[in-house]
């Protein structure tokens, strides 16, 4: 549970790599900001193109997983500066040129992405149609939330919200390359290692290596960015995230009790 006199930044990530990344870069620069704790939270998976939230919307779905953080961490809604979850864009945003059916794909696969030629391949024409079909639920679920840094409303109290993505995945970003899912915590792992050891210098190292990869300094702009040029590189603008986060270095943080 965090510190009653702090005020928190509550961060959502899809998986166990994610986890290690992010934390790393938000547990590092926690320890600059006084009265600032960080909560970073494992979803294990995509709410956003979840089935069970099939029916609601994407600040349904962002209220609701904020709302369970906060009874979890037995913290309030006034006590977080914003909220952020950060996701995959696995292919949201592709030409639907650029999809295409390959009968070599293993039917187990379901869907191979072809960085190189900037395609997603399907084993089946019912695959690509079931695939298109969630990932379009997902860029109708997020665009809502991305739009004017959505401010929702949890327990009476306004929470600003934000989506921060990887594209393709996180992977990409960090390697230009995909790999499957048993070597991604190794790899991410080692991706740590090389800058953990360096204490501040490495802290700085990995912050400009992120900068490195997004698009646009404005939040806005990096989606409008990303829907235009998804495969071309492995973007994100996380460093927008870290950004805001260093923002409160000089401001003075206190809950009310």
């Amino acid at each position: 549970m965090a510190n009653k006199s702090r005020k928190v930044i509550l961060i959502f990530v899809e998986g166990e790599s994610d986890e290690t990344v992010v934390g790393f870069v938000t547990d590092s620069l926690v320890k600059k900001l006084n009265q600032l704790h960080i909560t970073l939270k494992v979803i294990y998976g995509d709410v956003f193109s979840d089935r069970r939230y099939s029916l609601s919307s994407g600040p349904k779905i962002a209220s609701d997983k904020i709302s369970e953080a906060l009874d979890k961490e037995k913290l309030k809604a006034k006590d977080l500066l914003f909220a952020a979850f950060v996701t995959d864009t696995d292919g949201i945003f592709i030409n639907p040129t650029s999809l295409a059916i390959d009968g070599s794909i293993e039917p187990k696969d379901s869907f191979q992405y072809d960085l190189e030629a900037q395609r997603l391949l399907f084993s089946t024409r019912e695959k690509k149609d079931e695939i298109v079909k969630t990932r379009q639920r997902k860029s109708r679920k997020i665009a809502k939330l991305i739009k004017e840094s959505e401010t929702l409303t949890i327990n009476r109290i306004p929470v600003s919200c934000y989506v921060y993505y990887n594209s393709v995945n996180l992977e990409h970003v960090l390697f230009e390359k995909l790999l499957p899912d048993h070597e991604k915590q190794e790899a991410a792992d080692d991706f740590i290692d090389q800058y953990d050891e360096k204490g501040d210098e490495g802290l700085d190292e990995i912050l400009a290596f992120f900068k490195s990869r997004c698009p646009a300094d404005d939040y806005e702009e990096s989606w409008e960015f990303i829907k235009q040029h998804e495969m071309t590189k492995g973007y994100s603008n996380l460093a927008i995230l870290f950004d805001r986060i260093q923002s409160y270095k000089d401001k003075k943080l206190e809950s009310d009790l």
